[in-house]
């Protein structure tokens, strides 16, 4: 690769794409196990480079990250620098003492601010590294999501091993002193709770050595996490009853994913699907497209036609991300689906993770990171979860194919998302009981959606008017609450009113 120009400054963008360039220098240490390769590159704020590095580029298995801080820049005042990084920096608990995590130097180096290029692929580590930066007041943002899929398209063998290493059963781990609630035991239950169903569904899908029942699934499910042994019972933990508990809506009947369907008659359909979530999303599928999603229906002679007025697969993605990402800490709320003529809308437990934020949920442009690896990890090994960061993506091809982009919004500790199946129905989502808008307006506001911000010019430019109409029809709904003006003059934009 081309040495960097001293003195040149480079973007952000840039950076991320010469680390991932990097990554690919790196040098493996084992025969009998694919490395993960990994860049790292140490910038001022302004993006001017200070050093860089590829793992075991000084010697065989050394961190990039120890690299920089520890011997290219030891002598350097780290303060106010940026670290752009491929791998989510590693923990403590991983390494064998005396070294210590790459988290740890780069909090006590006190870089300003770290980019990541993809968090640890093995879910007993993921977030841990950004959390540790996080909680030191290091502000943690994530690359680019291009540049993440490259990223991640580096590491496939290694994040292949990452997953199968998660099926081999392992020696149970000293218990933290603070139990984060996944890993809490459930009083009064027993592993035979689990589904034999599920179970050997996940087991068949997995290529898994063991079966159920039987001591080597226990084994294992103790080394995972799913369950704890507790003198001589075996008992699921939280993640482990919620991902394969038979009856788990009855211990825990927050987990339940309830459904509301509105006919255009005017009559209602409820249904709470319980079960293990590891099958809750074929479930939930199923019944909304062999019976929610067909809404021309006659009541009165049972009649129902066979068409769906909405894309299935960003249907399907939404709602296995509700499944997957959810926050199960959050014994008040469960998952809600509600679908009718106009909207669909699924209200899913979580604040954004951070450093996430609602707007950047609402760019629809995210990384790939999971809330709950441990769901994530057995979703994708059932086939039932494509490649992480997709999900949310996915949605922007909505504007191709004719419907408004979702809404997303919090609604306390709840994210709702509201997609409108017609750009009639948009207006409404956007703003209750709004009247009066006509055919060209209800285009418009789909058009501004799509575009996030737009000019008088763009408004004009789009549906071939003259500039004054354009000017006229946009502070006409500026007036209705359903947009916002933003600047003056020629600095002037429009978009939606959050």
């Amino acid at each position: 690769m081309e040495a960097f120009k001293k003195d040149k400054k480079y973007t952000p963008i840039e950076l991320m794409e010469r680390a991932y360039l990097l990554s690919l220098d790196s040098i493996s240490e084992h025969e009998d196990k694919p490395d993960p390769l990994v860049g790292a590159i140490l910038a001022t704020k302004e993006g001017e480079i200070l050093a860089e590095a590829s793992r075991g580029e000084l010697r065989i298995g050394e961190h990039c990250e120890f690299t920089l801080i520890e011997r290219k820049l030891k002598s350097e005042n780290l303060s106010d620098k940026v670290l752009y990084v491929t791998l989510e920096p590693c923990i403590d608990k991983v390494r064998t003492r005396p070294k210590r995590g790459c988290a740890t130097h780069i909090i006590k180096s006190r870089i300003h601010k770290v980019y990541i290029g993809m968090r640890d692929p093995d879910i007993e580590i993921e977030n841990q590294g950004a959390n540790q930066l996080i909680d030191a007041n290091v502000i943690v943002e994530d690359f680019h999501p291009d540049i993440s899929k490259k990223v991640r398209e580096s590491l496939t063998e290694f994040i292949k091993y990452k997953e199968a290493e998660k099926l081999r059963i392992q020696k149970e781990k000293p218990k933290e002193e603070k139990i984060p609630y996944l890993k809490e035991t459930v009083p009064g239950t027993k592993i035979q709770q689990f589904s034999i169903l599920a179970v050997q569904e996940f087991i068949n899908n997995s290529n898994a050595n063991f079966s159920y029942p039987s001591e080597a699934f226990n084994q294992w499910a103790v080394s995972f996490g799913l369950a704890s042994q507790l003198e001589n019972v075996i008992a699921p933990t939280n993640i482990g009853l919620i991902l394969f508990g038979e009856k788990v809506d009855e211990v825990l009947p927050h987990t339940l994913f309830k459904v509301e369907i509105e006919y255009p008659d005017g009559t209602t359909e409820i249904e709470d699907i319980g079960g293990p979530v590891s099958m809750q999303f074929k479930k939930v599928f199923s019944l909304v497209n062999n019976k929610a999603l067909r809404l021309t229906i006659d009541r009165t002679t049972a009649q129902r036609s066979a068409s769906t007025d909405f894309p299935l697969d960003i249907l399907r993605e939404a709602i296995a991300n509700a499944i997957i990402h959810r926050d199960y800490s959050i014994t008040s709320s469960t998952n809600y689906l509600f679908i009718s003529k106009d909207k669909i809308v699924i209200k899913s437990p979580g604040l954004p993770m951070p450093p996430l934020t609602l707007e950047d949920i609402r760019s629809l442009d995210l990384p790939s990171v999971s809330r709950n690896p441990k769901v994530m990890y057995v979703y994708n090994r059932m086939g039932l979860a494509e490649q992480r960061g997709i999900g949310l993506r996915s949605m922007k091809s909505l504007s191709n194919k004719g419907f408004p982009l979702p809404v997303i919004d919090l609604k306390g500790k709840v994210l709702e998302i509201s997609f409108a199946r017609n750009a009639d129905a948009l207006p409404n989502i956007l703003v209750k009981n709004i009247e009066g808008l006509s055919e060209q307006d209800k285009l418009g506001v789909q058009f501004i959606q799509s575009r996030e911000e737009i000019t008088v010019n763009d408004y004009a430019e789009e549906f071939k008017i003259e500039k004054k109409t354009a000017q006229r029809r946009l502070s006409d709904l500026v007036d209705k609450g359903v947009i916002a003006k933003e600047g003056e003059r020629r600095w002037t934009k429009y978009r939606i009113k959050k």
